[in-house]
């Protein structure tokens, strides 16, 4: 494929799930129409979505060459970091000096992560976590009465790599004779909770199977030397306890920022006064940060440059889907949920082809042994939605002013009012102004 002079120059920034996502749906809706660049510092792709399995030598997570990939959609790499943008003359700077012009920029250049609190392992961090866990369970063994707690940091943590930590962990202990105490603390009213009472009704047996206990509407706070401080005082007792990364903005000088570090966006990823530049995945203000949830809006972003460059229908904007393929000691659970209603749970697959993460195009890409071409059919639900679902215009605002109230009502106000600004920016008009509502929520 070849693009000639007329084509619009898109120059997509960052090296993670929602770049690649939507590198291929641009060849796929655009294709000649747009001449790409894909700037990242990376020069592997490294999904983070099978780390909670390496401390049980259940599978290990994969990387993927850029090279490979931009050879394989005719897309000009460049192995550099960005660092400044120059909105008014359509420029971005990098680390080592270089100035590349756009027509289009998008930004996935994806957030930092940090611990939530000190003296938990952590994962999503460090390359380590695998053989930190290993340890705390030789020890959690080898101590008669030692116990160990799984800490969701907030109600917008992605909630799904601590039920699988908690759940692999559990029978990693049972399976060695040891009855350790095995606790889940978490915000959430119910267990993943995003997911609504399918989700919930299907995970409570496998936690009561291997008596995992639980703590919910418990917001963590510290880890003392006796266990887990929760917000109000309250002390979970605890050998150790286990958390996941919480994710931080990494700013860009030349763009909009919101209180927390991220680029706000409207519901087709367009930056807010930028009319050229998109931003999609963990470095946009969503509140919801995930591989599956990132595709979805590089997808919408597609549409939306597609739309402009070579015509067409008009484009889809972001309409969140959950989905999650929880791994245990069995069989995994797929479950799926749509803020509108839709919640589903199952032990058989409920999307095709049924990878971890579940990008419309990248799924079916990453899930041959050697991905080169683009599947001609991407990711099919196996129980779509009712077409024309009340509210499902508002998904994406609703879940937003959702996870605003439940932060309020866990006692954290700044996500709170960042959530409900990342409202405010997807559609004013359906999300009404920032701070209302929120108010009460904080009293």
């Amino acid at each position: 494929m070849t693009a000639d002079a007329r084509s619009t120059q898109v120059l997509i920034a960052g090296g993670g799930i929602a770049a690649l996502e939507l590198l291929l749906a641009l060849r796929v809706l655009a294709g000649a129409h747009v001449a790409i660049t894909l700037l990242t510092a990376e020069a592997k792709l490294a999904p983070r979505a099978m780390t909670v399995a390496e401390p049980f030598e259940r599978g290990a997570a994969q990387t993927y060459d850029w090279s490979q990939i931009t050879d394989h959609q005719h897309a000009r790499l460049v192995i550099d970091k960005l660092v400044a943008v120059d909105t008014a003359a359509q420029i971005i700077f990098t680390h080592s000096g270089r100035r590349l012009h756009y027509d289009v920029l998008v930004l996935a250049t994806g957030a930092r992560r940090v611990a939530p609190f000190s003296g938990a392992l952590t994962f999503g961090m460090r390359d380590d976590a695998a053989a930190g866990l290993r340890a705390r369970v030789a020890d959690v063994v080898a101590r008669d009465g030692a116990s160990i707690a799984f800490a969701l940091p907030s109600p917008s943590s992605w909630p799904l790599p601590l039920y699988e930590l908690a759940l692999l962990t559990t029978h990693e202990l049972r399976e060695r004779g040891s009855q350790a105490g095995v606790r889940i603390v978490t915000p959430e009213r119910r267990p993943l909770d995003l997911f609504g009472p399918a989700a919930s009704d299907a995970v409570i047996p496998m936690l009561d199977a291997l008596g995992i206990e639980l703590t919910l509407r418990a917001q963590p706070r510290e880890v003392l030397a006796r266990g887990l401080r929760l917000e109000g005082g309250e002390l979970v007792a605890a050998d150790h306890v286990v958390t996941l990364a919480e994710i931080v903005a990494r700013p860009i000088a030349g763009l909009p920022v919101d209180r927390a570090g991220f680029v706000p966006v409207d519901l087709h990823g367009r930056v807010d006064g930028e009319p050229a530049v998109y931003a999609a995945g963990e470095v946009t203000s969503f509140p919801l940060r995930q591989g599956g949830l990132a595709t979805q809006q590089a997808d919408a972003v597609a549409e939306a440059i597609a739309a402009a460059c070579a015509g067409g229908d008009d484009p889809a904007p972001f309409r969140p889907v959950l989905r999650g393929r929880l791994m245990t000691s069995g069989a995994p659970l797929y479950v799926q949920a749509r803020p509108s209603g839709q919640s589903l749970a199952s032990t058989r697959a409920l999307w095709s082809p049924p990878e971890k993460i579940a990008g419309r195009y990248l799924a079916p890409y990453l899930s041959t042994a050697r991905p080169a071409r683009i599947s001609a059919e991407p990711l099919a639900e196996r129980v779509p939605a009712v077409a024309g679902a009340p509210g499902e215009e508002h998904d994406a605002v609703t879940l937003a002013v959702a996870l605003a109230a439940a932060e309020a009502r866990c006692g954290n106000p700044s996500r709170a009012l960042q959530a409900r600004e990342a409202a405010h920016a997807l559609d004013p008009e359906a999300s009404g102004p920032p701070g209302e509502r929120l108010s009460a929520g904080l009293a």
